[in-house]
């Protein structure tokens, strides 16, 4: 071992020095350096003892010993054995040279090996080794912070190893901007210090772990305190990570779930802050469900703690998208945690980093103790979201269950579906069949009118059309007591796809779920919807209430038909007993009666067309209600259409019905007569006058019997007996165009030529006395006979309004007549003169008729006292009678009485 510097010294001056009195001069002097040398020593020892932070041996460094020796700054370096690297503990920053370069940040977070050509010439070393940098700064593997230095000034170096228990834990690395500033002093001086630092850096370092230990426990209470306060899935790794980002320098994380089958996982809760979110495909990852065996989720499978991935070693092509976005985000590392406990479905914590080795020992560790922590927020999330969706399920179906018990019509019933698949925003859209009565096809009964694939040509045909029930979906659906997921592209590839498949396919729809609607155990249908996400709950909820709501609706429905119907015949009944005219009072016994006679008993019993011919006024209609009191279906009214007494854009919704919102007006539902006439008999009065388009849709109803109502979809099969009616002549009708000439031929299958008034002379005494008997029962006047004069004039009379008339102005005599006998009738011929020759046309004698009560009603066509009134005719029939004999308000009014 070397001598101390002070006994050197006494050596050379006892060979220099002869004088002993100068000597001992020397030596004075010398012992004085030495007490003092002790004395700061002995300072400065007592000062390193008393360090217990880094500040406190900084001060040691820039303040004692920069008072002793001179150096430039000094760094502290600790070993990491298990990695055999060291890295910088304390810096004096104002001290050092390269303080101001741009390195210096990278330089304090970089680890060095212990095998580079500077540390490793010390580091084995019990005493300080200088370098000189023009020596070293060229070699190979030199590290980059001796550069930095040396590009700064240094020129050169020395480096403390500093011990504990005979193993270097550190160094002191010390520059100088001169050469010869480590001297051997100052190296003695050091090496006798260097105990005493390498006491106090573990001091240091031991407290700093300690403090650390403290701060991370403080930390991860301070996480677990408020984890316990979250209520939401969305704000759990918000508190996570404003805590454990204090303690591990990771960028983002994401949390997933298994699926209730365990064998699938998908993202449970993202990261507000993710990179990935800038991707248009992220809303997709977040959706997409992902195989356990994808590789990735593998890695964690059966690990009881973290797991630590370079994800540089992981193939792209075959990776999870979730993983690709991470990747492309600038992740390069992660970690994956499977949340320790117990539960239904496994849940998993993964942390992103952008370098690799981020995650560390202690890293995983602080990970590995935030996991109880976090899976029991996840659980009590979980827990808290079951009780909110089950709240939430309740209310919704409670709501939905107040507006479906308010659903009286389909109507009702498709605004309060759609109201509720509204709050289901996974629910892009739906369509509901129903069973037809044949129980062999579907038809479409409501849809999702918001849709954005309604407007598909394709989609327009799907719903008009029926389709087996036997086509391998429908079936499976209604042998299901569960819904049914069908991929759309896997449906495909049937051997037989069913059309609306195919339709699914065109429109887009890559996932349709099929539910069956039933009450008890029949089958009333099928739901179909195109949603990603099922709810079983809220599905079986809103399908057992759909199944309800359209069984009330469709008994709600018949209801209102039969009401309808019942209102119909109520409505018939009263006309039948208010009318004069009924199959009993026909009267008449002349040959041309008879022969009406003969031929109603002919067709009565049969289902054939019948087409009644015939003048107005010639009872063409107590003929129709005759043939069908005599038919076999007389059990049930015969319905009366009058095709000249509406106006034409009404004439189909009279004839075929309409549904609620067809048109402008159609507030409510309306059944037509066709269906009201089913197996009855439907009298179509003044079929000449029915529009050319309606002719083409009766005709089709007459030859198919079946039709739909106007805005329906539904197709309605019925079973009506024909009876038509006319005054017109229809073959002269069809040689104008005016008449369809198929319609005709399948009208006139059985055609009654009612003859006029005019040829039945024999019957006018009989008539004239029965309306007599019968206006003089109504109106309380008794007259019980006509004079012979009368009955004269009645003949004489060519009665243009045939039947009609002569009632009318039989009731019009009663009333004018004073005593028991009529003996004068108020005949139209006193007025007609010259007009009611026998030469002229029965138009002509028709044409003047009218023209005359018109005359004698001053003008006035409808109404009570009107010519329609008097004439007993409706006054559509009379406007359209005078268009066609082309009389105008100049005939009758230029010289109205």
């Amino acid at each position: 071992m070397e001598k101390p510097g002070f006994l050197n010294v006494i050596d050379d001056f006892e060979n220099q020095l002869t004088d002993k009195k100068n000597f001992l001069k020397v030596l004075k002097k010398h012992v004085s350096c030495y007490e003092n040398e002790k004395e700061v020593l002995l300072e400065l020892s007592n000062d390193i003892t008393q360090v217990r932070t880094k500040i406190d041996l900084i001060t040691v460094f820039s303040s004692r010993l920069k008072s002793l020796f001179y150096f430039t700054h000094a760094v502290v370096s600790l070993v990491d054995k298990q990695q055999q690297t060291y890295y910088p503990f304390l810096i004096d920053r104002e001290a050092l040279q390269i303080k101001h370069r741009d390195e210096l940040p990278s330089l304090l977070a970089s680890r060095f090996f212990l095998d580079d050509p500077f540390i490793s010439q010390a580091h084995g070393s019990d005493m300080p080794v200088s370098f000189l940098l023009d020596d070293i700064i060229h070699k190979p593997d030199i590290p980059g912070f001796l550069k930095v230095n040396y590009e700064c000034g240094i020129k050169e170096a020395m480096i403390v190893p500093l011990k504990s228990k005979m193993e270097t834990i550190g160094h002191v690395l010390m520059y100088s901007d001169r050469i010869g500033a480590f001297s051997d002093d100052f190296k003695a001086f050091i090496s006798m210090i260097s105990s005493q630092l390498s006491s106090a850096v573990s001091n240091i370092k031991i407290n700093e772990e300690i403090e650390f230990k403290e701060w991370v426990n403080e930390v991860l209470l301070d996480i677990s305190n408020n984890l316990a306060t979250v209520r939401h899935r969305k704000d759990l790794l918000t508190v996570v990570n404003a805590g454990l980002k204090k303690l591990v320098k990771f960028t983002h994380n994401v949390m997933t779930i298994l699926d209730e089958t365990g064998e699938n996982y998908q993202v449970y809760v993202t990261d507000p802050d993710s990179p990935t979110q800038k991707f248009p495909k992220y809303p997709e990852a977040l959706m997409r469900s992902n195989p356990v065996n994808d590789g990735v989720y593998t890695a964690a499978s059966g690990s009881e703690g973290p797991v630590v991935l370079d994800m540089t070693s992981f193939d792209l092509d075959k990776a999870p998208l979730w993983f690709k976005l991470n990747y492309a985000a600038g992740a390069r590392e992660m970690v994956i945690n499977l949340l320790p406990g117990k539960a239904e479905r496994e849940l998993s914590f993964i942390l992103f980093a952008d370098k690799k080795g981020t995650f560390d020992a202690a890293a995983l560790n602080i990970i590995e103790r935030i996991s109880s922590q976090l899976f029991t927020a996840a659980s009590n999330i979980a827990a808290n979201e079951e009780i909110v969706n089950k709240e939430r399920e309740k209310s919704f179906l409670l709501n939905f269950s107040h507006d479906i018990a308010a659903v009286r019509s389909k109507y009702d019933f498709s605004v309060a579906v759609e109201k509720a698949v509204k709050k289901l925003s996974s629910v892009k859209g739906y369509i509901i069949r129903l069973i037809d009565n044949d129980g062999v096809t579907t038809s479409s009964y409501v849809y999702d009118s918001t849709a954005t694939f309604i407007n598909d040509p394709g989609f327009k045909q799907m719903i008009a059309t029926r389709f087996d029930i036997k086509d391998g979906i429908q079936d499976k659906v209604l042998c299901s007591a569960e819904p049914i997921l069908f991929i759309t592209d896997q449906e495909m590839r049937r051997p037989v796809v069913p059309q609306y498949v195919r339709t699914w396919s065109d429109m887009g729809l890559r996932k349709m779920i099929g539910v069956a609607l039933r009450t008890g155990s029949k089958d009333l249908g099928i739901l179909f919807m195109e949603t990603d996400v099922v709810n079983l709950p809220i599905l079986k909820g809103i399908c057992a209430q759909i199944s309800t709501a359209i069984s009330n609706v469709l008994v709600n429905e018949q209801l209102i038909t039969y009401k309808s119907m019942l209102e119909v015949e109520n409505d018939h009944l009263k006309e039948q007993i208010n009318t004069i005219y009924n199959s009993a009072e026909i009267v008449g016994s002349g040959p041309e009666m008879q022969q009406v006679y003969q031929l109603m008993s002919i067709v009565a019993k049969t289902n054939s067309t019948v087409l009644l011919m015939g003048e107005t006024g010639t009872g063409k209609e107590l003929v129709a209600r005759g043939v069908h009191k005599g038919s076999p279906r007389k059990d049930k009214l015969m319905v009366k259409v009058n095709c000249a007494a509406l106006p034409a854009n009404l004439i189909e919704s009279e004839l075929f019905g309409h549904e609620r919102g067809a048109f402008t007006g159609a507030f409510e539902r309306r059944i037509g007569k066709f269906e009201q006439a089913h197996n009855s008999t439907l009298f179509l009065d003044e079929i000449g006058e029915l529009p050319l388009e309606l002719q083409v849709k009766l005709l089709r109803v007459i030859q198919e019997r079946e039709f739909e109502r106007i805005g329906g979809k539904t197709t309605i099969k019925v079973d009506v007996r024909i009876i038509a009616a006319t005054n017109r002549n229809l073959e002269e009708e069809v040689n104008a165009g005016r008449f369809r000439a198929d319609l005709y031929y399948r009208l006139n299958v059985f055609p009654i030529s009612l003859p006029p008034l005019r040829k039945r002379i024999e019957d006018i005494a009989p008539l004239a006395n029965y309306f007599l008997a019968r206006h003089s029962k109504n109106t309380g006047i008794k007259v019980t006979s006509i004079s012979g004069k009368v009955i004269q004039e009645l003949k004489s009379y060519p009665w243009p309004g045939n039947v009609r008339e002569l009632e009318h102005l039989l009731e019009r005599s009663v009333l004018l007549t004073n005593g028991s006998t009529l003996r004068e009738i108020y005949l139209p011929k006193t007025r007609f003169g010259k007009d009611l020759s026998v030469n002229q046309t029965l138009e002509e004698i028709e044409r003047a008729h009218i023209i005359q009560t018109l005359k004698i009603c001053g003008g006035k066509i409808a109404g009570s006292g009107g010519a329609a009134d008097v004439l007993g005719t409706p006054s559509t029939t009379l406007h359209a009678k005078m268009k066609k004999l082309k009389i105008s308000k100049t005939d009758y009014l230029s010289q109205a009485s």
